[in-house]
């Protein structure tokens, strides 16, 4: 992930055309230790055009 603005953080990553996909955010802290956010998955299409690109909502840590 890249965060030049801190504290917004993104990830860019490429999926096929018209894909829903799931996801949901961690945080590790200094021991490793992995915290899920709570609530459920969140919830992303991505655009049915063939090329370009697309910025979703921001997101805040549920």
């Amino acid at each position: 992930m890249m965060n030049p603005n801190y504290p917004v953080w993104f990830l860019p990553v490429s999926v096929p055309k018209g894909t829903t996909f799931e996801f949901k955010f961690i945080k590790k802290d200094s021991s490793g230790n992995v915290v899920w956010e709570s609530g459920s998955n969140r919830s992303y299409t991505s655009p049915s055009s063939s090329t370009g690109t697309a910025d979703t909502s921001v997101y805040n840590w549920q």
